[in-house]
């Protein structure tokens, strides 16, 4: 993203600010709009600060947003066969400052998305300020916390009352948004669920995810079936197709959420839950947000991952073609970490600080110390792995 202006330099402002983050609608996008929302608002208190969002992205996560004053839907959408007339139509041209999205700017992106060249002259267009809000203070690493609504945490609480005993709860999201291929077998799945319920035999699990639909919104890549096949064999809660908020009310229960890179389980940082990542595929994690995490890298000389691309091979257990670091071999060969760093997080032996200073110099090496490789929200990387 484009650098920030220090608040050590800058006095803070007032007047009104829109964060222009239309170019994506899935929830990892919608997480980094809102951090940086929040950024700014946390920099500048007499300062009115509004978000733009595609309309088809989960709206509702911006309303448990108490610095935020407006929240505007753009009819966008970067994966749409024609481009509206005007897709800022029901967001106001006069503010004093607009921040947008710096992706639908990128070369590789409009690659894949030719629609963003449009969405940013349409950008340009409507409003008569620059994109980058030029002058205004904004607050590095600032944490985004989420107030979810308090009929969401008890419906949270409902369907958890029944099962909750002495153990601890441990929310789990077999797959992201992506392609199947891209996560974990449901074999090797259930390998890792049946090792943590031997390690927590009093442990609520509970599986998270949603399956495609007329809502129009991202699903997950497990179906629904498979995902039912996991809970049974583990005696794990139905989380699948709950509503959104009442998903992250129950990861809000949760001790830690286990699940592969999503923009899904960015949102559990946001209401504090510990993210234990089972990492690999196109990306690895860059976003942090002062709450403990540890990642499960793969070896890359082995198991090839990141990179932005696919890295694609034969799963051992002749379930088909998978993402090399998503194998069973790989899979096996994590489980000893996996135990061990679940129990860390569970105990809260690990604090924030502690995590970021052990995950950076290990996604260096994965990184084949490619220090140019290396990026992380706001640049924490920085304060550990030297340029």
């Amino acid at each position: 993203m484009p650098e920030p202006v220090s608040t050590s330099r800058v006095s803070a402002a007032s007047g009104r600010l829109l964060v222009d983050w239309s170019t994506y609608p899935p929830v990892g996008h919608v997480i980094e709009g809102m951090q940086i929302a929040g950024a700014y608002a946390a920099a500048n208190p007499g300062l009115s600060v509004s978000l733009a969002l595609p309309y088809r992205s989960p709206l509702e996560l911006a309303e448990c947003c108490d610095f935020l004053d407006g929240v505007y839907p753009v009819a966008f959408d970067p994966i749409g066969t024609e481009f509206p007339t005007d897709p800022y139509a029901e967001v106001p041209r006069d503010f004093e400052w607009t921040f947008r999205c710096h992706r639908r700017d990128d070369p590789v992106e409009r690659g894949k998305f030719p629609l963003l060249a449009r969405l940013s002259d349409a950008a340009a267009a409507h409003f008569a300020v620059p994109g980058d809000a030029p002058g205004l203070p904004y607050r590095r690493e600032q944490n985004l916390r989420l107030r979810l609504p308090a009929q969401a945490r008890q419906e949270a609480d409902r369907i958890l009352s029944p099962h909750v005993g002495s153990g601890p709860v441990l929310a789990v999201l077999p797959s992201g948004g992506g392609e199947r291929a891209g996560y974990p077998s449901t074999g090797s799945w259930l390998l890792m669920l049946r090792e943590l319920r031997a390690a927590w035999p009093d442990a609520t699990i509970v599986l998270l995810g949603k399956t495609a639909g007329a809502h129009g919104r991202r699903s997950s890549a497990m179906p629904q079936k498979d995902a039912a096949e996991l809970m049974a064999a583990v005696d794990a809660v139905d989380g699948y197709d709950l509503p959104l908020l009442v998903q992250l009310a129950l990861i809000q229960r949760a001790s830690l959420l286990f699940s592969p890179h999503s923009g899904f389980s960015f949102a559990a940082l946001t209401v504090g839950t510990p993210w234990l990542t089972l990492s690999g595929g196109a990306w690895f994690e860059y976003f942090h947000n002062g709450v403990p995490f540890h990642s499960l890298l793969p070896d890359t000389a082995r198991f090839p991952a990141f990179g932005g691309v696919a890295h694609r091979t034969n799963d051992s257990d002749g379930s088909g073609v998978r993402e090399a670091s998503m194998t069973r071999e790989r899979i096996e060969e994590t489980i000893p970490e996996l135990l061990e760093a679940a129990s860390d997080l569970i105990a809260g032996r690990r604090d924030y600080e502690q995590c970021l200073a052990a995950y950076f110099p290990r996604l260096l090496s994965a990184l084949g110390g490619d220090k140019t490789a290396m990026a992380s929200w706001d640049r924490v990387h920085e304060r550990f792995i030297e340029a």
